[in-house]
């Protein structure tokens, strides 16, 4: 299966608003693998430090064969945007407080749409469209992102190559089907963003060989 994390992550990375650094001695960690929002996750137990916005993928496998299609698996990937609310500990009163939520729940529901907007690109490459020159200049910078996981694909002379797993990955997120919609709660002074995204890949139906004989 490919790994839409490592695109995620490579992204949080070349997307300014979150700048991710993902080395241990870089303090801007912006991107999380989770298993789920709460007191076990690696965010929430260094909220107080973590940077804003973040951005966290819950990295457990959730899918079932098609109803209509059993050739094909629906996979679900949820993932959050966090905002930390800012002076959340300082506020006077519940006027000023939802004031603050709300502008940490809008900034949350951008970068959703930038997210989407993303990855919408890589959806439209792998339909057989072609980069505008101004995204071609966009993607072979984040190509070019240090120390960025990787993602099956790269860029030359303004055309972007995928591997089989990707192209088949991007042909199957279902986009314009994405819902997000913010907590109710803050989370340690964050207001948080839930992202699900629905997947369609081919089902592997045939035993393979090699895995076991020589």
């Amino acid at each position: 299966m490919y790994r839409l994390d490592n695109l995620l992550e490579q992204w949080a990375m070349a997307y300014k608003p979150l700048s991710h650094k993902p080395k241990k001695e870089d303090k801007h960690k912006a991107f999380y693998r989770i298993s789920m929002i709460d007191g076990n996750s690696e965010f929430i137990r260094n909220a107080n430090s973590c940077a804003s916005p973040a951005m966290s993928y819950i990295a457990h496998i959730d899918a079932k064969v098609a109803d209509q299609n059993v050739s094909v698996i629906n996979y679900s990937h949820i993932i959050f945007i966090m905002v930390k609310q800012a002076n959340a500990e300082l506020s006077k009163n519940l006027a000023t407080d939802e004031d603050r939520a709300a502008e940490a729940r809008f900034e949350a529901d951008g970068i959703v749409q930038d997210l989407l907007a993303y990855l919408s690109v890589f959806k439209a490459i792998a339909s057989g469209k072609s980069l505008s020159h101004e995204m071609q200049q966009v993607m072979t910078a984040v190509s070019e992102t240090p120390d960025a996981p990787e993602a099956g694909w790269t860029i030359q002379d303004g055309r972007i190559t995928m591997t089989k797993e990707m192209r088949e990955a991007m042909r199957g997120l279902q986009l314009d089907q994405a819902n997000w919609n913010t907590l109710p709660t803050k989370l340690n002074g964050w207001q948080v963003c839930g992202l699900t995204i629905e997947q369609v890949q081919p089902r592997r139906m045939c035993v393979v060989p090699s895995q076991y004989t020589e």
